[in-house]
């Protein structure tokens, strides 16, 4: 948690509750187990203060940041209607298996909305220890939940971000959908968004494109969690033909359901809970007569990647604080479930092969070289008492010059850039006397600090840092990713990547275009990921609809669509802007030879998933390769 985003203290009084303890933290704020001092009864208070928007004051006031006023009051306001909107869902009788808001109030200068107090675990914490699970158990929660969603689009209401943190299972195995943050609520003379949010693993095409919504959104997202919880990761954008082949424990008629609600089309789903629930009804528990039987596997099954007991954490997790110990059971909230990223070190049985291997190499040689000394100095005696006399001795040789003088340091020694951790900048004089610098920094202070060495060191020079990128928050998977290359493995001639906006500012909708030219002498495949401030992974390519990612020499690629056009002709191949906003990164991976067998699926994922896969992948690939990073950012 920021430092600006303190939580209230313990037994802070707000309302006619007494704050307990903190349960987690979100983008949009604090969560809270608070005891009502009249019912005395515990209650789970969810309070907006915002990330990158407000800041605790004096008082336990919140305040926006400065120029952030007017953002700070609309999302306030449209956090109050997520309340208003969840309790009309409870009238007149609230809904089993939907999150049921009690109240909500200002207070410090804030909104906080009261909801029950639930006992149990979040979807994905389940999902964390189990990795899948079976059909039995996935449709009892699922028709539970459906039929809550059903109730919610009867209330004119779509939730618009299901996936498996937003399911809460209770100690009692029943199901809960919670965090209506994202929701659309439905009036006669428009429609209104409550908070506009979505994730891209489960987010319907029509969320990504800006296409018409409604029920059927939901049900994609629903199918896709389900998706989730049966393959143990989020749904590619399409299914391949034959899918099904793949997860024989479900039944035929429950795959097809399930299919049904991912089409890519809205218009080729479900367009009501009722007429999806209509296919399920045709879809029985796995039994000895629905079974699939593989009969020969295929190849492009899905890599599985183990991560052994030895990795290494390298994403920050999200930090919650408590004053007292929080009990064991998770409260069904709005707080995203901390990321973590883990790197697999080779298997310590590898390491002790390569030591012997070492020692037994030594010793051979030096085995070789003592006899070796010995024939030869036994050799030297025999020529020196057969050899003739000697010639005269020839002249002494003349003296040998002066060494040269020492070189003066350039000017990136001078500036010592190792000293700059994340950062990789390239010092040049310009013809105007100047010096311009190229490349990377962490972020705008460690740039201060080097533009300050410039001026100590060269100080009538003009400094030109237009052309250099922040590499924060992304500083922790660089380092990661330059500890998986092996120095002999490396190559230079990374294709040239350049993006559709120059100066690399991109809005809300805008798409997303790279330009890859081969300057080198020989072809190569190329990797191109995306990677948000969320931390999730988008594979720009190769996809299914540009497959072959090998480019030749002197070859020049589009990636991207530009247009709405192209866009629908090749939706795998179009990238457009969404959020959430801010830094971004893309990390551009090129080898001489594939170091997958063909492109990852699903197209969107974790980059907890996807970072171990690529370590992985390059560490088992013996030919030459490099990985580069470029930086983009994106605004409303």
């Amino acid at each position: 948690m920021d430092d600006h985003i303190k939580p209230l203290p313990p037994g802070t009084r707000i309302h006619e509750f007494a704050i307990q303890y903190v349960l987690g933290s979100g983008g949009a704020g604090i969560v809270y187990a608070a005891d009502h001092e009249i019912l005395r009864e515990t209650f789970v208070i969810k309070e907006f203060l915002p990330q990158n928007l407000a800041f605790r004051v004096a008082g336990n006031r919140v305040a926006a940041l400065p120029n952030k006023a007017d953002i700070y009051d609309k999302l306030r306001n449209k956090f109050l209607e997520e309340g208003q909107t969840l309790i009309r869902l409870a009238r007149p009788h609230p809904h089993p298996n939907l999150v049921q808001v009690t109240d909500a109030f200002r207070e410090n200068d804030t909104v906080y909305l009261c909801m029950r107090f639930e006992r149990g675990k979040p979807l994905d914490d389940i999902l964390e220890v189990r990795g899948t699970l079976t059909e039995r158990e996935l449709k009892s929660w699922l028709m539970p939940l459906l039929d809550g969603l059903a109730h919610a689009h009867a209330c004119g209401v779509w939730h618009r971000d299901i996936k498996p943190a937003n399911i809460f299972i209770r100690e009692d195995h029943s199901p809960l959908l919670i965090d209506f943050g994202a929701a659309h609520r439905e009036r006669p003379d428009s429609v209104t968004s409550v908070i506009a949010q979505y994730t891209p693993s489960y987010a319907a095409p029509e969320q990504m494109f800006g296409s018409v919504q409604g029920p059927w959104t939901d049900i994609y997202s629903m199918a896709a969690t389900c998706f989730a919880v049966m393959a143990g990761f989020p749904p590619p954008q399409r299914l391949e033909p034959g899918w099904q082949l793949q997860y024989p424990h479900y039944s035929q008629g429950f795959l097809l359901a399930l299919e049904a609600g991912l089409q890519f089309d809205p218009k080729l789903r479900p367009q009501s809970v009722a007429e999806w629930l209509r296919q399920f009804d045709a879809a029985p528990l796995a039994d000895a007569a629905t079974v699939i039987t593989i009969v020969e596997l295929s190849n492009d099954a899905p890599t599985q990647i183990e991560v052994t007991s030895e990795a290494k954490t390298i994403v920050d997790p999200v930090v919650t604080s408590a004053a007292a110990p929080a009990p064991s059971a998770t409260v069904a909230t709005v707080v995203e479930p901390s990321i973590t990223e883990s790197s697999a070190a080779p298997p310590s049985s590898r390491r002790w092969l390569v030591l012997t291997g070492g020692l037994l190499g030594l010793s051979v040689l030096g085995g070789i070289g003592a006899y070796q000394w010995f024939e030869i100095n036994r050799l030297q005696e025999l020529a020196v008492a057969n050899a003739p006399p000697l010639p005269p001795a020839a002249p002494a040789p003349e003296p040998a010059p002066p060494p040269p003088a020492p070189v003066a340091p350039t000017l990136a020694e001078q500036l010592q850039l190792a000293d700059f951790e994340c950062a990789t900048v390239a010092v040049t004089p310009t013809p105007e006397q100047g010096i311009a610098l190229t490349g990377y920094v962490r972020d705008r202070e460690q740039l201060a600090a080097l533009q300050e060495r410039v001026r100590v060191i060269a100080p009538q020079a003009a400094v030109a840092a237009r052309d250099v990128a922040f590499a924060a928050p992304f500083c922790d998977l660089i380092d990661t990713m330059k500890t998986t290359h092996s120095p002999a493995a490396q190559r230079s001639n990374m294709p040239l990547i350049s993006f559709n906006h120059a100066d690399r500012l991109y809005h809300e909708k805008d798409y997303l275009v790279l330009t890859v030219t081969n300057t080198g002498q020989a072809g190569g495949y190329l990797y191109l990921d995306f990677v948000d401030s969320n931390r999730e992974t988008v594979h720009l390519f190769p996809t299914v609809a540009m497959p072959d990612h090998f480019i030749a020499a002197n070859a020049t690629l589009t990636i991207g669509a530009r247009n709405k056009t192209e866009c629908q002709k090749q939706p795998d191949a179009c990238f457009m802007v969404s959020r959430p906003h801010g830094n971004n990164l893309i990390i551009a991976t090129w080898s001489e030879t594939p170091l997958f067998p063909r492109w990852r699926t699903p197209q969107s994922e974790p980059i907890t998933v996807y970072l171990p896969a690529l370590a992985a992948a390059i560490r088992n690939n013996t030919s030459r390769h490099t990985t580069s990073y470029s930086f983009f950012t994106t605004a409303k």
